[in-house]
C-alpha cells in the first residue's frame, strides 16, 4: 500500500518533438559548455533539461554536503568556516575589492570619492591611481 497516495506529476506537451530538441540542445556549444562545468556527461545533462521541461513543476533536488565530505570530493571546494572567513576579510577590509570593479567609465574623476563611500572611509588607498600623482622617471647614473 505504499506509495498510494503518491500523486504522479503529468507530462507537458512541448511545442516540438522530444527528439528535435534533443538533438538542437545535443548540438549546443552552450549546453556543452554548461554540462563540463558541471562536471556531468552532455547526455546526462540534456536528459535532465528535457525532463524539467516536461515537468515544471518538479522540484529541483537541494543536496546538503558535509565540508568534510565536500572536501573529500573537491579539494579546492569552501568550507563554510573559509567562506566566513574570506567575508569578515571582506567586511574589515583586509581583503580590498578591486577598483577595476567599481570603474564605470562615467566617473573617471571621482575615483577616490567612490572607493572612500564603498568602504566608508577616508584613507586613500596606497597604490592607488589617484594617489599616485605623476610617474617618477627612473633614476640612472648621471651623466657629467
Amino acid at each position: 500500500m505504499a506509495g498510494e497516495n503518491t500523486v504522479v506529476p503529468e507530462t507537458r506537451k512541448l511545442k516540438r518533438p522530444v527528439e528535435e530538441i534533443r538533438a538542437e540542445l545535443l548540438a549546443d556549444t552552450d549546453v556543452k559548455e554548461q554540462a563540463r562545468m558541471l562536471q556531468i556527461p552532455v547526455e546526462a545533462y540534456v536528459e535532465k533539461i528535457l525532463d524539467y521541461a516536461q515537468h515544471p513543476q518538479k522540484q529541483m533536488p537541494l543536496e546538503i554536503t558535509l565540508d568534510h565530505e565536500l572536501k573529500a570530493k573537491d579539494p579546492k571546494a569552501a568550507t563554510v568556516e573559509e567562506i566566513q572567513g574570506h567575508l569578515d576579510k571582506l567586511i574589515s577590509g583586509e581583503v580590498i575589492i578591486s577598483r577595476a570593479q567599481q570603474r564605470d567609465g562615467f566617473s573617471a574623476d571621482k575615483g577616490d570619492e567612490r572607493y572612500k563611500a564603498a568602504l566608508a572611509s577616508d584613507a586613500v588607498l596606497t597604490g592607488a591611481p589617484e594617489s599616485r600623482g605623476a610617474p617618477t622617471p627612473p633614476s640612472g647614473p648621471k651623466k657629467g
